[in-house]
């Protein structure tokens, strides 16, 4: 499975089928002649995400202009730019230009310098709904896009009743470069094809949304939220409070323009995509983010790391399983993965510190003439307290930007320090070692003080008094398991609705 990513508004699903690029002929039907005047030529199907929008590069040269009397007042408006018969200019809310041909059910986004060539192109693909005997749904759009050089031209069609975008061929996804994710039955690629008819509503949001679509977001929207109040496990993409935004902005009293088709598109290609993650209305419907639908090879064991984890206290994998969590069949949330930032942001910088007294108590105190078991115990936590430090300031200075992580940049970071074979425990070992070492360092400055202060040669004077510091410690290593036994939740769902009853 590709990575993938939840609470991306521009881009969240970089999951995609490796493909073999190849192009239908869509000319005419076996039994149908073309025309003359016809010359063979491409249309190619891709989906409303491949509109490269967004990589579009263009250099302007600005330069003084003289400004005419009265320019862009009723005195002298400036004359309106030429279109060809039948086109109507429209503007993005985010500020692209594109054109409508209601007449013709087209929209596009190249300049009009080539609209006989989108005319041209739209003819070829009607004949071939023509020669395929197609009938068209009654509100439907076709976006063209030719290239410059009028050989190929990209093309889909938009069914605004029933929410989704269409082509006039099968489309086999080992076949045809349409960047579409991976689904496991017919009504799953529902929500993959609406994902993608939302997204051609906000690139091109001349029509209104019925109220009722609009409705039924706010309705979802109320729903996350509670659910989010009430759960640690849900599978929404925003949070509570992100949720209430949203809401304030949904319930606000906006006319059915441009503004307010762009943002519910947005929204709807969000809840879209989160459908497809979580299998809604399917009989395996995830209902918990810790869930797994995939089947995943168990991670191999190393030696190396089981001996680090022992010698780190066992706090890797701690990390392990919270990292794990973040990543559920290779789905991360960006909310869940800035928490978890946080967390670890906090605990480095505290092993830092923690390092750092242990250093220099240790260094100040090995200044003083002492014995060699007390000086090689000061020269142990010495270094393992710089070591500590060297962990801690190597990872904050890597994570430094960690908690603004997008889904999409968290997706592509996790799925990266995921081992092959071992999983997360390479990662959660470093992760773990300015604590662990900085616990280190205080053990070995605990040895260093005590055997400063402690005759040798009277230790068999001392044996009760040692004795009884072992049991302390005993006691305090059992207290630890119980605590532990408290903290270690192994489904949070479970425990939640345990103590929901």
């Amino acid at each position: 499975m590709p990575a993938l990513a939840v609470d991306d508004s521009r881009s969240y699903g970089s999951g995609s089928l490796d493909c073999i690029v190849h192009h239908h002929n869509l000319l005419a039907g076996p039994d149908e002649k073309l025309p003359d005047y016809c010359e063979p030529a491409e249309v190619i199907p891709i989906t409303p995400s491949q509109n490269d929008r967004y990589e579009r590069q263009a250099l302007v040269t600005p330069e003084y202009m003289t400004i005419t009397r009265g320019l862009y007042s009723s005195v002298a408006l400036p004359e309106p730019p030429y279109l060809a018969k039948g086109w109507v200019p429209q503007i993005n809310p985010e500020g692209s230009s594109y054109r409508i041909n209601a007449e013709r059910h087209i929209v596009v986004d190249v300049p009009m310098e080539r609209s006989d060539t989108v005319l041209y192109w739209a003819d070829r693909v009607y004949l071939q709904t023509k020669a395929l005997d197609i009938a068209l749904p009654e509100e439907y759009e076709l976006y063209l896009n030719p290239d410059s050089e009028g050989k190929t031209c990209k093309y889909y069609f938009v069914d605004h009743q029933n929410l989704t975008v269409f082509w006039l061929n099968d489309i086999d996804p080992y076949h045809h470069d349409i960047d579409l994710s991976p689904a496991c039955s017919v009504s799953h690629m529902k929500y993959l094809l609406q994902e993608q008819y939302w997204k051609h509503v906000e690139y091109f949001p001349h029509r209104a949304v019925p109220k009722k679509l609009r409705n039924e977001l706010i309705s979802i929207f109320m729903h996350a939220r509670a659910d989010l109040l009430t759960s640690t496990m849900s599978t929404f993409p925003y949070s509570a409070t992100e949720c209430e935004q949203f809401l304030q902005i949904l319930k606000s009293d906006i006319d059915g323009d441009e503004y307010s088709t762009w943002i519910i598109a947005r929204l709807w290609a969000t809840i879209s995509r989160h459908r497809y993650h979580t299998f809604y209305g399917e009989d395996y419907a995830r209902l918990s983010r810790d869930q797994r639908r995939y089947d995943k090879a168990a991670t191999q064991q190393s030696t190396l790391l089981e001996a680090c984890c022992i010698l780190l206290f066992n706090m890797p994998k701690r990390r392990v399983d919270e990292m794990a969590l973040l990543f559920v069949d290779e789905i991360a949330f960006s909310k869940h993965w800035r928490e978890y930032a946080t967390s670890v942001l906090k605990e480095w910088r505290e092993s830092c510190v923690m390092a750092m007294g242990s250093a220099i108590i240790g260094a100040t105190s090995a200044l003083r003439p002492t014995n060699p078991a007390s000086a090689a115990f000061g020269t142990i936590s010495v270094a393992f307290a710089l070591y500590a430090v060297a962990a801690g300031a190597l990872l904050l200075q890597r994570y430094a930007d960690a908690e603004k992580f997008s889904a999409s940049i968290t997706a592509d970071h996790l799925s990266k320090i995921e081992h092959p074979t071992l999983g997360f425990h390479p990662v959660a070992t470093v992760y773990t070692l300015p604590r662990g070492l900085a616990f280190w360092s205080l053990i070995f400055l605990a040895g260093h003080l005590l055997t400063a202060f402690v005759d040798l040669k009277g230790v068999f004077v001392l044996t009760p008094a040692i004795a009884l510091s072992m049991i302390f410690i005993l006691y305090l290593i059992k207290a630890n398991a119980i605590l532990r036994i408290g903290f270690n939740v192994e489904n949070a769902a479970e425990k939640e609705e345990a103590a929901a009853q």
